[in-house]
């Protein structure tokens, strides 16, 4: 059942039970409806913060090296946020206070982070003035005395004015005001004072708003309390009690009516989803948001439980294009309510930061692509629970917006398809090094569980992956997430009939002129008249040759034919044309061997082959091939004889091929 209330002088002005039916995507039962094929849809989501980011750049550079430096000198330990909205005069005056404890010897300044145009009145401190000044956009406070480590301090900062930039807006819709905020990522500064930095999250926040008294405002945490303050005015106050970075705080305030929900996460125990909408859009919101309780408890099912559970969750429609993931209650554009779940995508991208983004937060914003590719990602694995791995493999395959420029760590546009897209492909072809979906899940979970309601590099991302997967991933890491672009292949194959097995040479180069090289495992499918076999071949060379064994004839070669590489791929060519052959090559298929190994070589054309084996001395031990030869795969047993058939020692020995285009050599390890 949801309840809907309106919101006016008092809580509850008109109660409306509604009975709404929870559908897992109701209006959108095909796969063929769910939107989003076909464009870069991550567009609304990504471009108004990176709007809002660059000319957030262009009004105030951010804190000098010196600045942020001081800055690590204290950690934040609560935020008690108290801010009056005027949306007829556009203006906002508050008292916010910040409990803090100094991490050094000696500290006697603390910096804020404050626009210059809001107008600061006064700064105390228990509950003492302090000294200060405002300029280039920060309070700087002098504290007196000076701190040791570990000792706690408060500083309260009273100030007033018209918050000027993005971060917080007046709008309207249908002729009444909103008043909303969008701090990500360095936003909070412009409307209230603070350490505006994901990397020091406070251990809780005290968060009240007072506004016109027919307005209701919505925000982080468990509403606490509500006051008619008899002049027109009314304060709600919100409280946080689990950790909150600075840009997941938030309001959103207008003539909201809400209704709920609720997810139910055991027998008995149950937890509020509690939504805030424009009263014109109700109809449509009570469709587009009834998928919440569904889409919680899957990716509850997948990432560990809702973190947030003892508190809510909820959407408070605002003006914005796209959303955002504010703490326990995610802002939503008003655009994305359409009554036909077209959006469903967004829902759950917003959802899935409680998670990624608001539990574990990136530690910096060079590694944002833990919140946005982790939350984009997560849409993936949604539309493969409802419609399986064929449609995910699918819904990867439509978010390849590329090419993308620049690296996914510290990325040149700090929102940008590189960071949501690319970051989404990175995490799906992690999943296929790792093993699979269960083992990549598993890595989630060690990683979680060392960052849980805190931060979390790039690097400690690695190192939980490199847990699971059980030795160094810099092989995947470096170019994938520190370099840029992507692999470009081109192959060619021929297959040869052995007699009782067909040998497959298959060439691979990287012809990629944007990147480095790119290491990583492919799986080849080989097509045959006995069934179908895939093999992961390790490809770790520009120019690389592999030596393929299937028991039939084989039809077709197929690369990476599930698209777990995000690539770009030339055509194969293969069964019928030894040309394919474009090196010269010899492989030993076992290696070591304590009977005998098949030594696989190709030739780029007829010629005369001289195969044989030496010892680490450089005598010769066995003349194996002497011959004219035409070209394409071949292979030769030894068996670990010499030239008289008699049994060589176990050790190294060398297989050199000589043809009149050059020559090959392999290592042997020859174990009795």
């Amino acid at each position: 059942m949801f309840g809907t209330t309106r919101f006016g002088p008092v809580l509850a002005v008109a109660v409306l039970a509604l009975i709404v039916g929870s559908a897992a995507l109701a209006g959108a039962s095909r796969v063929e409806d769910v939107p989003g094929n076909g464009s870069d849809s991550h567009r609304i989501l990504w471009e108004p913060k990176q709007r809002a980011f660059e000319r957030l750049q262009q009004a105030m550079a951010l804190p000098p090296d010196a600045d942020r430096a001081s800055q690590d000198d204290f950690d934040v330990t609560f935020y008690d946020i108290d801010i009056s909205i005027s949306p007829s005069s556009e203006t906002i005056s508050g008292v916010v206070t910040m409990r803090a404890t100094s991490v050094v010897d000696g500290l006697a300044t603390v910096i804020l982070n404050l626009y210059d145009n809001m107008t600061v009145t006064s700064v105390t401190g228990n509950p003492s003035p302090l000294s200060y000044t405002h300029a280039d956009n920060k309070v700087t406070v002098t504290l007196d005395p000076a701190l040791d480590t570990g000792e706690s301090f408060e500083v309260t900062v009273e100030y007033n004015g018209s918050p000027a930039g993005y971060a917080f807006r007046f709008n309207y819709h249908s002729g009444t005001a909103i008043a909303s905020t969008l701090s990500e990522p360095d936003g909070s500064r412009e409307w209230w004072p603070c350490k505006d930095t994901p990397a020091d999250k406070a251990d809780s926040a005290r968060i009240a708003f007072t506004v016109p008294d027919d307005f209701f405002a919505a925000s982080e945490g468990t509403l606490m309390s509500t006051t008619d303050n008899g002049d027109g005015t009314i304060t709600y106050r919100w409280y946080e009690s689990y950790p909150i970075t600075t840009y997941l705080v938030s309001v959103a305030a207008t003539n909201y009516v809400s209704f709920t929900d609720y997810y139910h996460c055991g027998r008995a125990d149950s937890m509020p989803i509690t939504n805030f909408v424009y009263p014109e859009d109700l109809e449509d919101a009570l469709i587009d948001l009834d998928i919440t309780a569904d889409a919680i408890g899957y990716l509850a099912s997948i990432y560990g439980e809702y973190p947030f559970l003892a508190e809510k969750y909820g959407h408070a429609e605002f003006p914005w294009g796209g959303a955002m993931e504010h703490q326990t209650c995610t802002s939503y554009g008003a655009i994305l309510f359409t009554g036909t779940h077209y959006y469903d995508w967004v829902l759950i991208h917003e959802l899935a930061h409680q998670w990624w983004g608001d539990w574990v937060t990136c530690h910096t914003w060079d590694d944002i692509w833990l919140n946005e590719g982790f939350a984009t990602y997560s849409e993936m694995l949604w539309f493969e629970h409802l419609y399986g791995f064929e449609y995910y493999k699918d819904r990867m395959l439509d978010y390849d917006n590329g090419p993308y420029e620049g690296p996914i760590y510290d990325p040149l546009q700090t929102f940008s398809s590189v960071v949501y897209s690319k970051g989404a492909w990175a995490l799906h072809m992690l999943r296929h090094v790792l093993g699979g979906r269960e083992e990549f899940l598993d890595v989630l979970e060690t990683y979680s569980a060392a960052h849980a309601y805190g931060t979390a590099t790039t690097a400690e991302f690695q190192e939980a992956a490199e847990a699971i997967y059980g030795s160094s991933l810099d092989w995947f890491f470096l170019p994938w997430i520190y370099g840029e672009n992507r692999p470009s292949y081109e192959y060619a194959w021929v297959a040869s009939d052995a007699g009782d097995h067909w040998n497959v040479m298959l060439h691979v180069d990287q012809v990629q002129d944007d990147a480095g090289l790119f290491t990583m495992p492919i799986d080849i499918r080989l097509l045959t008249t006995g069934g179908d076999t895939t093999i992961v071949v390790w490809n770790d060379q520009w120019s690389q040759d592999f030596f393929l064994t299937v028991d039939a004839q084989p039809i077709d070669l197929l690369f990476d034919p599930d698209d777990w590489i995000l690539k770009y791929l030339g055509e194969g060519t293969g069964i019928a044309d030894p040309e394919a052959v474009a090196a010269l090559s010899l492989a030993a298929a076992t290696n070591p061997f304590a009977v005998s190994t098949r030594l696989v070589y190709s030739l780029p054309s007829a010629g005369r082959v001289r195969l044989a084996v030496y010892d680490i001395a450089g005598r010769l031990v066995n003349d194996l091939v002497d011959r004219d030869a035409p070209a394409g795969a071949h292979e030769v047993v030894w068996n670990g004889t010499g030239s008289r058939g008699a049994a060589v020692a176990s050790g190294i020995y060398f297989a050199r091929l000589t043809t009149e285009e050059g020559a090959a050599s392999q290592k042997l390890l020859y174990m009795r």
